[in-house]
């Protein structure tokens, strides 16, 4: 009896040491009957390969170099063959160092291989997805970019983009890109296939020219809504088929919503919810473009109810999720996630080997973007309230936008006829819409002028277009802009104005004398005179309007219904910061680059309460105060939204409730769920706001908002009060010194803080409580 119970106990152990034996034997998983895999993703880097912001000469430090580090340490501690590292695109554009290097290729000056594209080479990625910014550029240079990062083991991958049949050498419909590629892991001695699906957003046609992406589209012609539900079904159903157990997408989309049917044009950029709540084979998704790290890390159910993990870097942070394989007595693979976080790139010291590879691109970034192109003179007005009066450095934009294209369209075609449009009887433009995209608190001052402060008058590398438009369709666009865009009231008798929403679709018109009233109706609170150029406006009249690509077709402003191929003239080859250049140099030579040459007027007026005291509404909850005072009790109320803060977590934020105000009054009652802030002046200026239950309003590494039992020495939990036309800008003091601070800001439907701008998303008012007490 002993010895058959001495057999089977030598059984098992001989059974459990050939188990473990064919365990993965890296650091993380010696010995072990499960294998942890590390997934690491980034997304919407934006060219940032250096650890200096060129055009600031501040650090910058959420980049490539420090990325490289977090990257090795952790492949140190994973296992290099347990580590898988994605990134989720929008990788090439948004710094001269990698910018530079595409306009040398572009030019033929250069042969290396772009500094993004090199990053991800040196740092070994898996994969690389393709974001809606990789079409800014010349398409012949970032085919070769792809082919770069293809023969050094890096996938790029997008499963909808398709060829559109136009030439011979591709089939209509046949794949642009590697849809997917799989990796085999080993557990428990057996491999099992992990499979990594790459999409795209489905929108980049509305915001790129044709000639950027030549002969392909973003759907199958059959998906009419531009559904990325009906684009990734078919994927994930063949990969299922072909073995894969564990099934990884990366989409360069946002979150989104499922308020609306789709419809393209309108709800279709942000498709995240939509994608995991109508698909059954998604075990994890990684999500970009909008910049939120909020939901990142959160869970939401599928098709089946199955909770499905989320991550999203927001071009700020890699994130790292640590999953758990294991086998079922089936031999099947199971899983649970042990660790799912986003890292902060700025802890970590840049990877000197990169470093030193990056350094000639810089460089050669460094010698561009100082390169004089002329000097402005006379006196600019220096303001950054560029939605809410016509300011010096939007006015330039705006004159570039209509001087040099106007040159160009008469180069192009003889006169007015040999366009082929009826009714039209010129070639000069008539005015232009942009969106101010200025970085930081950017403005125009006399002095020199560099490539360096051209890309900080205007940061992204969008396209010009020149579209004829009717007098009846510049007006609703207008009226748009007016009503959904811009909101006003009355602050102990004056009036103020607030912008609502993001910069980048709050359209700036140049060339057109006008007023906005807000205090009229929607549809009637633009006011036009006429042209600059002495045209005179009418409803029935054709005109010639110079916008950015990335307006056409935008569903969050007027021109929506306007594409690429209703303009009459696009830039091909370069962008907006080069018509800005050459009408800089141009007027520079003459020595007459001063505000003179911006001819038309605008404003913005009130001129009646655009929300009058109500009768009913006899008793005040909390009356506005021009300045906030030490031990007094606050709410702090929005301006633009109308919104105060609550209590409630909303992402990495709080969330707010609509707060009617009148005059200087908010009249009772309040949301119950208000937060009521007590105010702590110190003696260096900044202030905390302590909540009723001794919580601090707290800014978060990552740029979120929380209440924390923090104490007030902790810079994080104080502000610096800045006032700013009609209010206050609450800037964290933790973060008043770095290159990009961060201030209190209302933005999808929550509060959080983010890199300060002239938005009126950051303009808050001080309201003290008075708990009822009668006017």
């Amino acid at each position: 009896m002993k010895k058959s119970w001495l057999i089977l106990f030598v059984t098992v152990c001989l059974l459990s040491l050939w188990s473990c034996g064919f365990c993965e034997h890296s650091p993380g998983n010696a010995g072990k009957a499960f294998t942890d895999v590390v997934l690491l993703t980034s997304t919407d880097m934006h060219g940032k390969c250096w650890h200096t912001n060129l055009l600031t000469g501040t650090p910058e430090k959420n980049n490539m170099l420090s990325l490289a580090t977090a990257v090795y340490r952790f492949r140190e501690k994973y296992g290099a063959e347990q580590t898988i590292l994605i990134d989720n695109g929008d990788l090439f554009e948004g710094t001269p160092v990698s910018e530079t290097q595409l306009a040398a290729i572009t030019a033929g000056e250069s042969q290396d291989p772009p500094a993004m594209a090199l990053c991800l080479k040196e740092i070994g990625y898996d994969a690389f997805v393709l974001g809606n910014h990789e079409f800014n550029f010349d398409w012949d240079v970032m085919s070769s970019a792809y082919r770069y990062l293809e023969e050094n083991g890096i996938a790029v991958l997008a499963a909808n983009i398709f060829r559109d049949g136009r030439d011979e050498e591709h089939e209509a419909g046949s794949n642009a890109f590697t849809p997917w590629i799989t990796k085999t892991i080993t557990v428990n001695g057996h491999g099992h296939k992990i499979g990594i699906l790459g999409l795209e957003n489905t929108d980049i046609s509305r915001w790129d020219l044709p000639s950027r992406y030549p002969g392909l589209r973003f759907n199958h012609p059959e998906n009419t809504t531009c559904s990325i539900v009906v684009e990734a079904e078919p994927c994930l159903a063949r990969m299922r088929e072909e073995g894969c157990e564990f099934i990884i997408v990366s989409y360069h989309s946002g979150l989104g919503n499922e308020d609306k049917p789709l419809a393209f044009g309108e709800n279709t950029t942000n498709q995240g919810l939509r994608l995991i709540h109508g698909t059954r084979d998604i075990d994890l998704l990684i999500l970009g473009h909008d910049h939120t790290s909020g939901y990142s890390n959160n869970y939401y159910p599928n098709a089946l109810g199955r909770n499905i993990l989320v991550v999203n870097g927001g071009g700020q942070q890699l994130t790292k999720t640590i999953i758990r394989f294991r086998e079922n007595s089936a031999g099947e693979l199971v899983w649970n996630l042990t660790d799912s976080s986003n890292v902060d790139l700025g802890s970590y010291e840049p990877d000197s080997e990169l470093e030193t590879l990056i350094a000639p691109y810089a460089a050669l970034a460094s010698d561009v973007v100082n390169t004089p192109f002329g000097t402005a003179s006379g006196i600019w007005d220096g303001s950054t309230d560029y939605y809410t009066r016509q300011t010096n450095t939007a006015d330039l934009v705006s004159a570039a936008l209509i001087e040099i294209p106007s040159r160009l369209l008469r180069n192009r075609y003889a006169d007015p006829a040999a366009t082929g449009i009826t009714n039209l009887d010129h070639l000069d433009v008539d005015m232009s819409m942009s969106s101010i995209l200025v970085s930081g608190q950017y403005v125009v001052q006399p002095g020199g002028l560099s490539l360096r402060d051209i890309y900080r008058i205007y940061r992204f590398p969008n396209s010009a277009m020149v579209i004829p438009m009717r007098g009846s369709q510049i007006r609703a666009v207008m009226e748009e802009n007016a009503s959904k865009r811009l909101t006003a009231r009355l602050l102990n008798g004056e009036p103020c104005f607030y912008s609502v929403g993001d910069d980048n679709t709050h359209l700036i018109f140049g060339g057109l004398n006008f007023d906005y009233d807000l205090s009229r109706p929607d549809g009637e609170r633009v006011l036009i005179s006429d042209f600059s150029n002495g045209r005179p406006f009418r409803d029935d009249d054709l005109y010639l309007v110079t916008v950015n690509n990335f307006l056409l077709g935008n569903d969050r402003c007027g021109l929506r219904i306007f594409s690429e191929e209703d303009a009459l003239w696009a830039q091909e080859e370069d962008h907006v910061q080069d018509l800005i250049a050459a009408y800089i140099n141009e007027h520079s030579a003459k020595n007459e680059l001063t505000p003179a040459l911006f001819p038309w007027r605008w404003s913005v007026t009130c001129s009646d309460d655009p929300q009058p005291s109500q009768p009913d509404r006899h008793k005040a909850a909390a009356r506005w105060v021009s300045t906030p005072e030490d031990g007094h009790t606050y709410m702090l109320r929005q301006e633009a939204d109308g919104r105060t803060l609550t209590g409630s977590a909303a992402g990495d934020g709080l969330s707010g409730a609509v707060c009617p105000a009148s005059g200087d009054v908010i009249p009772a009652p309040l949301d119950p769920d208000t937060l009521r802030f007590t105010l702590h002046a110190l003696p260096d200026g900044s202030v905390a706001l302590v909540d009723a239950g001794g919580r601090y309003l707290t800014a978060t590494t990552g740029g979120g908002l929380e209440l924390t039992d923090k104490t007030a020495d902790d810079r994080l939990s104080l502000w610096l009060l800045r006032q700013v036309s009609g209010g206050w800008c609450l800037i964290c003091a933790g973060t008043a010194d770095s290159p990009a601070p961060k201030a209190l800001q209302f933005y999808g439907n929550r509060f959080t803080t983010f890199e300060i701008s002239s938005s009126g998303s950051f303009v808050f008012n001080f309201y003290e409580i008075t708990d009822g007490q009668t006017k």
